[in-house]
């Protein structure tokens, strides 16, 4: 603030008084005391921050001069550039229902199929883990072993082959149902309902059964 009001070149951590005036070169110390540089400036006003026990104390006092510095009042401001609403998603962790959807989705311009079923059920939207480290959906949804374990009432999953470790972070769920074209897929050993099937007309049909069903 004191070197901003002045005009003044301001130099951190010094070691060593200015060595020479034109122009003014002072040795700083940097990276913890691990290296030391010489740092420059044209600027004949400057303002030093001396690095601590750099200097020794002098017996002699030399003769004090006192001045008052203004205070200066920052003209900067904060401004608030957005507020973004929290999720009104419900979460895996809460969830008495997820929908969890894989590969067989084929892509993540397809996910609106599970994001349509999850909205009709009330339900958490899940994925296995080649889903989310492919980027079509983000880390905090993948499901298994090494992601979030899952406890739901429900579990329905869309496309998922069901490797060891997906299987295992969904152990403790109640009620498992897979759907999936690969009537070979693990999941179905563990499903308690399965359904062989393309998701891209099953899906569709279910969700459309379930909206039906609401509106009676």
């Amino acid at each position: 603030m004191t070197a901003a009001k002045y005009e003044a070149t301001y130099f951190s951590n010094v070691i060593g008084l200015p060595l020479s005036y034109e122009p003014v070169e002072v040795k700083r110390s940097c990276f913890t005391n691990k290296a030391f540089n010489h740092s420059i400036s044209k600027n004949n006003k400057i303002v030093l921050s001396l690095s601590s026990n750099s200097f020794g104390i002098y017996e002699k006092p030399s003769e004090a001069i006192q001045t008052s510095i203004e205070y200066v009042e920052s003209s900067s401001t904060l401004e608030v550039i957005s507020i973004e609403k929290s999720s009104d998603k419900v979460s895996i962790a809460d969830a008495d229902i997820v929908v969890s959807g894989g590969r067989g989705l084929k892509g993540p311009e397809n996910w609106y199929l599970i994001e349509d079923l999850a909205s009709v059920l009330g339900a958490a939207t899940a994925c296995s883990k080649p889903v989310s480290d492919l980027g079509w959906r983000p880390h905090s949804e993948h499901v298994g072993q090494t992601g979030k374990p899952v406890a739901s009432n429900l579990y329905i999953a869309v496309g998922v082959s069901g490797a060891i470790q997906h299987l295992a972070g969904i152990n403790s769920s109640k009620i498992k149902v897979v759907i999936n074209n690969d009537p070979e897929a693990p999941f179905f050993k563990a499903a308690d309902y399965g359904i062989v099937g393309d998701a891209f007309e099953v899906i569709p049909e279910l969700t459309s059964k379930l909206k039906a069903l609401k509106e009676v």
